[in-house]
């Protein structure tokens, strides 16, 4: 083969495979493409981070700690989330002690259990985000990094109104719709997010606290007028008892003056007769 014919041959081939690169290229953005999801532009977006696990006296573990990092990007305050957590644990039931031997339980559907958390936030101010310490009972926890289930039981967002009904709400807040979840395969759980400092994380545990604290002052406030109250109204009933019991011997003094009355008048009548 000329030397002209190799350079033909070869120039085809690079360009061939060129062509077949490109378009295994393309095809693979275009399925990552397809695989990402792009958060709502007023959502309320949340992932979870810092997960670690917590040992018991006996130095097992038992218990994982982690954080639910929530950024608010619409334009009002919100006041409450109310929010429930699920993962699925398909190793909980996977193998089974039956006489000693270990069993395999290999439907998967007859295996699953689930690790469940209900949580609870607070104020979280228009794009901005905060960062909630939770724990969870699990000694896998692993199992929190990428396979959350959740529902939104209620969110309350800054001049919502609420109805309510025999003291049960009737209605739900306005921001319910509005969540997305970012696991650690989503571009925007590193992009979207900002990392938590300690001394934030501190601050946050104080307010917690202090927040937690006025709770009980208050609680113990209103536990103290009640007290107060019951008060006034036993000493009002022990003063109003003497007052009762001298008006009963009063009237009955006067029954008997007037019945001795009526006696010396019919026995002046008697003597006059």
């Amino acid at each position: 083969m000329s030397l002209f014919s190799k350079f033909i041959t070869s120039g085809l081939t690079f360009g061939l495979a060129l062509c077949l690169s490109t378009a295994s290229f393309a095809a693979e953005q275009g399925k990552e493409k397809e695989i990402e999801k792009t958060s709502d532009a007023d959502a309320i977006l949340f992932r979870i981070e810092n997960i670690k696990p917590l040992t018991n006296e006996d130095g097992l573990t038992d218990r994982c700690s982690f954080l639910v990092t929530v950024y608010n990007r619409m334009e009002k305050k919100v006041d409450k989330i109310d929010m429930d957590f699920r993962w699925m644990d398909a190793i909980e039931k996977k193998y089974q002690i039956v006489d000693d031997s270990v069993r395999v339980v290999n439907d998967i559907r007859d295996a699953e259990t689930y690790i469940i958390k209900h949580i609870e936030l607070e104020d979280v101010f228009p794009h901005q985000q905060k960062s909630f310490a939770e724990e969870v009972e699990t000694d896998k926890c692993f199992l929190l990094l990428d396979q959350l289930e959740y529902k939104v039981n209620d969110c309350i967002a800054e001049g919502d109104k609420i109805e309510m009904k025999n003291n049960k709400k009737t209605s739900r807040g306005s921001c319910v719709d509005r969540f997305n979840y970012i696991n650690s395969k989503n571009p925007e759980y590193y992009s979207e997010f900002k990392d938590v400092p300690d001394s934030v994380l501190e601050k946050q545990a104080e307010e917690s606290k202090a927040h937690e604290l006025a709770g009980v002052e208050k609680a113990y406030k209103s536990a103290l007028d009640d007290l107060t109250a019951v008060s006034k109204e036993l000493d009002k009933i022990a003063k109003y008892e003497p007052e009762k019991k001298e008006d009963k011997d009063a009237k009955n003094n006067a029954t008997k003056d007037k019945s001795d009355k009526k006696d010396d008048a019919d026995k002046e009548d008697k003597k006059a007769e």
